[in-house]
């Protein structure tokens, strides 16, 4: 599959390396609004591809067979459309589009062309959240009665790309940005425990709290599932150790998922069968960087776009719903 990569900024570089790492892939140009980080991107990656600053010359020219969007999140539906009109299949990043409205939009197109699309959902293939699942699978812990979501980060670092402060650009901030992975992850953990987790019931509120940031800076959230698992979702974007870790709490037995060290709990999966937990091996590793994190995303991804695999590993309906979600409290 010939691949066009659209956008070049802080995402892309690590999507390009992740994607030459699938057999038979190839990166056949770069697009990004200005040359520099498209170059430096190039030159990294080892590639000899042309860079381009129109992206519709490219995909003109070069005729890819499949494009990653890697832009802004208030772009993602006008590229989407117009590679589908084209017949080039997509990888898009998260989220799909800044609201539901535009999901569904980018859905009819891929019905109409024919096209298949995937979108980019990285935390679940952490080796964490992959232990934690392939656990739940091959061991009886009972009903899962609930789930909690916590994370607490420094969201206003220096070096946010300022379109992530901009409103309009970037959905809001960080309830597009962070509550998507975290919906996304609790929506899998669930249905890898009982096959489906389709939300009923949701509610929530966001909330902006830093001076001169127009964008939203913590957020809470409330769900249940058509199989009645409640599951709450919390974010602060402020600064102190990052907290990041979800707690799956069965009849039997509670599994934590802690996603970084955080100076209390090393980075790993924990099962609790009574009064204390045990550490248990992870499957796998995700490499310097979450690269090989990204490369089982992106070989998943790429053997759906080639057909060979019958569905795709993230929909754009179960991507639309994350958003839609999201949408409720902004």
């Amino acid at each position: 599959m010939r691949y066009a990569i659209l956008g070049a900024g802080f995402i892309a570089p690590i999507n390009a390396a992740a994607l030459l790492s699938c057999e038979g892939a190839e990166i056949c140009c770069i697009a990004n609004r200005t040359t520099e980080k498209a170059e430096a991107m190039r030159e990294k990656l080892g590639l000899s591809c042309p860079v381009y600053t129109d992206w519709k010359e490219a995909l003109a020219k070069e005729k890819p067979e499949a494009a990653v969007i890697c832009v802004f999140n208030d772009q993602h539906r006008e590229y989407f459309t117009q590679c589908a009109r084209r017949g080039i299949h997509v990888l898009c990043e998260k989220p799909l589009a800044n609201n539901f409205s535009d999901c569904e939009e980018m859905i009819r197109e891929r019905d109409r062309a024919g096209i298949r699309a995937t979108v980019l959902q990285t935390q679940r293939y952490g080796a964490v959240l992959e232990t934690a699942a392939d656990y739940t699978r091959k061991h009886d812990l009972g009903i899962l009665c609930a789930v909690e979501d916590n994370m607490s980060c420094h969201y206003f670092w220096d070096g946010r790309s300022p379109w992530h402060l901009d409103p309009k650009r970037s959905g809001g901030g960080i309830v597009m940005n962070y509550g998507v992975h975290q919906l996304d992850r609790v929506h899998y953990m669930i249905a890898a425990s009982l096959g489906s987790a389709k939300t009923v019931s949701f509610t929530g509120k966001a909330i902006a709290q830093k001076p001169g940031i127009g964008v939203y800076s913590s957020y809470a959230m409330m769900g249940v599932t058509e199989k009645e698992v409640p599951y709450t979702v919390s974010c602060s974007g402020y600064c102190g150790p990052s907290v990041n870790e979800m707690f799956l709490h069965f009849q039997n037995a509670t599994v934590k998922c802690v996603l970084c060290d955080n100076g209390m709990d090393a980075r790993g999966v924990y099962v609790s069968k009574g009064s204390a937990f045990e550490k248990i091996p992870l499957l796998c590793e995700d490499g310097e960087g979450g690269a090989d994190m990204y490369a089982r995303e992106m070989r998943a991804a790429d053997d759906y776009l080639c057909g060979r695999l019958p569905e795709a590993p993230v929909s754009m309906e179960w991507a639309a719903e994350m958003v839609r979600l999201c949408e409720k409290i902004v």
